[in-house]
């Protein structure tokens, strides 16, 4: 491996880390010199923007906490969730990714350039009381130069793989939250697909036949009947039986990502007990069954509840 290639690795992976800063900005650095491979001075407003969609995808699909203090986040990470905040007041919460929207949204590059130019920019070359030499930073100018960025172009790959390995690590100090490294890679690739839940309604129809709303109690009319997740899907990433309920489209619509309140939680569980017995009586088996099985053995349910809460 390249020397250079090898130094930069090592702070990857062994660098200090408070929050995720570290690897939103090496990774908005390779991201500019694949797209851009004759570019080797880069200005921060340039990465400020990849930045903030990084963020953006990860936490609009997931949620995912950049630091270990909800109560205290990074600043660039602040700006985004307020920034998410306005888009959904305005938009509505069905997630999007951020390529495909941000002229809807007002990234505060400056500011966030301003922001990495007081502290990742001069942090992120050093390991304990070594400063590797990675690029030839001007804080004045706002700009790095690469020494030979066609390497990172090169190893790109090997560099986004650890890039990835680095902050799946960290955000599992941050968050209560399962299947990190997929969301990590989901948000990378983008491609974040939710997929239909008809599939799901022979198996509800079982239960649940007149259509009920699992949270009102009240029929729900044919063309607003919908199939929604009790556990948010952003903390699950998963489409479970287990976790499916028929719902009104108009309060699923309204009630977002919230987490529930015991009782629904306890309401889903005698749910599956009901649905796994009725199953059962049909001699119904298959990958859903079994882990609707499987979630009943195990208290999933609750594990998942407790577990969201943080």
């Amino acid at each position: 491996m390249d020397p250079y290639i090898k130094d930069l690795c090592e702070v990857i992976q062994n660098g200090e880390m408070e929050n995720t800063y570290k690897m939103v900005w090496i990774r908005s650095i390779v991201e500019t010199c694949v797209l851009e491979p004759s570019l080797q001075t880069i200005h921060f407003d340039k990465l400020s923007k990849k930045i903030f969609g990084y963020y953006w995808n990860q936490t609009i699909y997931f949620d995912l906490e950049q630091s270990p203090n909800p109560q205290k986040r990074p600043e660039i990470y602040q700006l985004v969730v307020e920034e998410i905040e306005r888009y959904r007041s305005q938009y509505g919460y069905q997630p999007q990714w951020f390529s495909r929207i941000e002229n809807k949204v007002d990234v505060p590059i400056k500011k966030i350039s301003s922001i990495l130019t007081k502290d990742v920019c001069w942090r992120f070359p050093k390991v304990g009381r070594t400063t590797y030499n990675l690029y030839d930073l001007d804080k004045k100018s706002r700009t790095i130069s690469l020494h030979n960025p066609s390497l990172l172009v090169d190893y790109s790959k090997v560099l986004f793989d650890l890039i990835n390995y680095r902050w799946t690590q960290k955000l599992e100090e941050f968050n209560h939250s399962p299947r990190i490294s997929k969301k990590v890679r989901g948000t990378d690739r983008e491609d974040i697909k939710r997929s239909p839940l008809t599939k799901y309604k022979k198996y509800l129809d079982l239960e649940n036949p007149e259509h009920i709303c699992f949270h009102t109690g009240k029929k729900i009319e044919d063309e607003n009947l919908s199939i929604d997740h009790v556990l948010p899907w952003s903390y699950l990433f998963s489409d479970d039986l287990w976790n499916l309920v028929y719902v009104d489209r108009s309060y699923n619509s309204s009630k977002g990502n919230q987490i529930p309140n015991e009782e629904t939680i306890n309401k889903l569980e005698s749910r599956n007990l009901t649905l796994m017995e009725l199953v059962k009586s049909k001699s119904i088996s298959d990958k859903n069954i079994e882990d609707l099985q499987l979630s009943v053995t195990d208290g999933l349910v609750k594990k998942f509840w407790v577990g969201c809460q943080g």
